[in-house]
C-alpha cells in the first residue's frame, strides 16, 4: 500500500477500534509487540512492508469481536467482522488475510482440512496468514494481562533458537507462562525454540 492509502486505512482501523474494541490500548500495544516480532524476523519471513501492514491492521482490529459476544469465540467474529469491513485500499485478498491472521490469533491454528476460507488461499498466502498468525500470537500473549508490562522487546535469531529479550516494568512471569502457551507457531514456523529473558 502506498504511504497515502495505508495512512487513510489506519484512519478507518482507528474508528472501528473506537467503537468496536473495548480495550484499544492493548490493541495499540500488541500491534506495536508484534511489529518489533516482525521485523527482528524478516532474516527468516522475507516478507515486507504491504505484508508489515496487513499485520498492523490485524493486529489493531483483532479484538473488535468482542462488541459482538461475551463468550470464548471472540477470534472467530474478529475475522468475519474485519471481511466485511471497507477499508481503504485493502482488497478482498488482502482483508481475507488480516480476517485470518486476527482469526487465529488464539485457539486454533490455520488448518487446510478444517477452514474452509484459510484452504482457498494459495501456497504463498495461506504461508503468509501463517507467519503473521504466529507473530500475533505471541504479541497478544506478551500482553495477555492488558497492562503494558512489556515495554519493549528485542528477537536475536540464533541457529537452534530465537531469544527474546524483554523490557518490563514490572513483573512479567504471567505473560511469559502465557506466550508458552501460544508460541506453536512460530517455533514451527522459525524452526527454532523461543527463550525468553527478563
Amino acid at each position: 500500500m502506498q504511504k497515502g492509502t495505508f495512512e487513510r486505512a489506519m484512519l478507518k482501523v482507528d474508528e472501528v477500534s473506537r467503537t468496536c474494541d473495548s480495550d484499544p490500548g492493548h490493541s495499540e500495544q500488541v500491534s506495536s509487540l508484534a511489529l518489533a516480532v516482525f521485523d527482528a524476523l524478516k532474516p527468516l519471513h522475507k516478507y515486507g512492508t504491504d505484508d508489515r501492514q496487513l499485520l498492523e491492521i490485524a493486529s489493531r482490529l483483532h479484538d473488535i469481536g468482542w462488541s459482538k459476544t461475551v463468550i470464548k469465540k471472540h477470534h472467530k467474529l474478529s475475522g468475519k467482522m474485519i471481511l466485511d469491513l471497507d477499508i481503504p485500499g485493502l482488497g478482498m485478498r488482502d482483508r481475507t488475510v488480516c480476517a485470518l491472521v486476527a482469526r487465529y490469533h488464539t485457539k486454533g491454528l490455520p488448518s487446510v482440512e478444517k477452514h474452509k476460507k484459510f484452504a482457498e488461499l494459495g501456497a504463498k498466502r495461506r504461508d503468509l496468514v501463517e507467519w503473521l498468525a504466529a507473530i500475533l500470537r505471541v504479541a497478544d500473549a506478551l500482553d495477555s494481562n492488558h497492562t503494558s508490562v512489556i515495554t519493549k522487546l528485542k528477537l536475536q535469531i540464533g541457529e537452534k533458537t530465537l531469544i527474546v529479550n524483554l523490557e518490563t516494568k514490572g513483573d512479567c512471569w504471567d505473560e511469559i507462562r502465557r506466550v508458552r502457551r501460544k508460541e506453536d507457531l512460530l517455533v514451527k514456523k522459525a524452526g527454532r525454540t523461543v527463550v525468553y529473558q527478563c
